[in-house]
Order: structure tokens, then C-alpha cells, then sequence
């Protein structure tokens, strides 16, 4: 039978959450993402130089019986690769269930969502706002400040994530730094 769980608590700032022991810490580097910026070349030039941190995340997944919450908090650092702003991996819900939870802590950023029928939307991701993710959505977050965009996200356990599908077809739309600020365009590499 598996263990209860145990009631805790956690101070809601990016600092706790850093160095609770309760969380798993995950960190994803431009070689982990560098196809899946537009830019191949310009992820490879950098490459060639370092190896930069674009993302991290703290979670806690919820491994036990019954209805329950799973959360975490994320941290995208401001950057470029080419033009395209610093993003995360993005993927489905393998069974397109799971609705998701995201706070904004401080920032600025857009999340992309689509879904298999072709419907994509954008919510702005600023301080203090509350974004609701349908599960059925595909969900990809973009860093489009200049200081670190840090969220908490809360979702279902045991969610399986696809990101094989993003990996080999892409999002439909790109965030991209323009004379007027960031720009969401068209993604000439998608495919569905």
C-alpha cells in the first residue's frame, strides 16, 4: 500500500520553492532544445561556445492514490537563439486530460497553445496573472522579457507528457524579437 501522504508547506516565493527538499529540480540546457528553435545554426554557433542554461523547473509530483494536485515552479532565463526567444519544450497530455494552473511570479511572456484540430491561442504571461490550460491543449512557454520569467503551474499526477509530437512537427506559431518588441509569427517549419 503506498505511503500517505504528508502535509507540508511551502513559502510562496521563487526561493523556496529553489530549495525545498520536497521538489525535484530538472534542468534543460540549449542542447536539450536546440531543435526546436527555427534557427538551427544559430543554436549550433552557440554551442560552440557554451552549453547556456535556457530553463529549469521544480515539481512535485504527486505519486499516490486517489484525487490529488501535483505542482511545480519553472524558470526561463532571457535569451535569443537567432531571433526566437528562449522557450521550453512544450508537449501534449498524452490522453489530453490534465487541465492545467499557471501563476506568473514575476517577468513577462506568452504562453502558445494549439491543439490537434488546428485551434491555437496565446495568453500573455505578466506578474500576478492566473492562465487556465485545457488539457486537450498543447502548451509551450516564451520568455519575452529581459529578467527570468518564473511560474508556478499546478496539474493532475500522473499526466504523461508527449513530446515526441512537438519534437518532430513543431508549434504553430513562433515568438520572435521584431523592431517593435516580440512578435508571434507564423512557424514555417510546422507541420501537422
Amino acid at each position: 500500500m503506498p505511503t500517505p501522504e504528508i502535509p507540508f508547506s511551502i513559502p510562496l516565493s521563487p526561493e523556496a520553492f529553489q530549495s525545498h527538499a520536497e521538489l525535484k529540480h530538472v534542468q534543460r540546457r540549449l542542447s536539450d532544445l536546440e531543435h526546436h528553435f527555427l534557427d538551427h545554426e544559430a543554436a549550433k554557433a552557440i554551442l560552440e561556445v557554451s552549453n547556456p542554461l535556457v530553463y529549469e523547473y521544480w515539481e512535485r509530483e504527486y505519486d499516490g492514490v486517489g484525487q490529488s494536485i501535483s505542482f511545480g515552479m519553472t524558470r526561463i532565463f532571457p535569451g535569443l537563439v537567432g531571433n526566437e526567444f528562449h522557450l521550453t519544450k512544450g508537449h501534449f497530455h498524452a490522453d489530453s486530460l490534465g487541465d492545467e494552473i499557471h501563476i506568473t511570479f514575476s517577468g513577462r511572456g506568452v504562453v502558445l497553445l494549439f491543439d490537434k484540430n488546428g485551434s491555437n491561442q496565446n495568453l500573455d504571461m505578466l506578474p500576478g496573472r492566473v492562465n487556465y490550460l485545457p488539457g486537450n491543449f498543447a502548451h509551450r512557454t516564451v520568455n519575452t522579457g529581459k529578467e527570468p520569467l518564473v511560474f508556478v503551474g499546478f496539474w493532475p499526477p500522473k499526466i504523461v507528457h508527449d513530446y515526441g509530437s512537438i519534437q518532430q512537427h513543431g508549434f504553430p506559431k513562433v515568438v520572435v524579437v521584431a523592431e517593435e518588441g516580440p512578435k508571434i509569427i507564423d512557424n514555417p517549419k510546422f507541420t501537422i
